[in-house]
């Protein structure tokens, strides 16, 4: 099991809750907070793994974090502000972390996302949604195909996936000490 040290737990923390906050209020993610989790993450992995290593693992972890995400972002399923928060978390976990918090931040995405169906008793609508998503998805499709834009046709509502962030970034730094 790796360890979490010092800085980067903490930081992880108040960036995840930060960004959970702006996500629950405004229903996006300033690029300010990104940047700044992203300059503090280069020291800290120099610190914590050395040289050349820190840096290697400041830019694989955020590449972790960001690409597993983007087709999320492609698929209009996710925001931008998303992806650039998960890559900021994978810049501060390193990689292995990044695809850790990226796994459990899926499970709770899911089951936030069922949460919310039952919650608006449209579990039916959400579950054919995603049938008739995964059946139609082409190269060509968030353009050429108006029902699967975000906010309407199948859509049943939307969720500040922050907050899937927030406790899969906490979970696996808990996981991790």
């Amino acid at each position: 099991m790796n360890t979490v040290l010092f800085p980067t737990g903490p930081c992880v923390l108040a960036l995840v809750v930060i960004a959970m906050s702006y996500d629950l209020h405004a229903r996006r993610i300033p690029n300010w907070l990104v940047v700044i989790a992203l300059i503090a993450a280069l020291p800290i992995q120099i610190v914590a793994n050395g040289l050349p290593n820190g840096p290697i693992w400041w830019v694989t972890g955020a590449l972790t974090g960001g690409l597993l995400l983007l087709p999320g972002y492609l698929l209009r399923m996710l925001g931008a502000g998303d992806v650039k928060l998960m890559a900021a978390v994978g810049a501060l976990l390193g990689p292995h972390g990044a695809l850790q918090a990226v796994l459990v931040a899926t499970a709770v995405g899911g089951a936030l996302g069922l949460f919310a169906l039952m919650r608006k008793r449209k579990v039916r609508k959400g579950v054919a949604g995603a049938m008739s998503m995964l059946i139609t998805m082409s190269a060509d499709g968030a353009e050429t195909h108006p029902e699967r834009k975000r906010g309407t046709g199948l859509d049943v509502g939307s969720l500040p996936y922050g907050v899937a962030i927030a406790i899969g970034s906490v979970i696996t730094l808990i996981a991790n000490t």
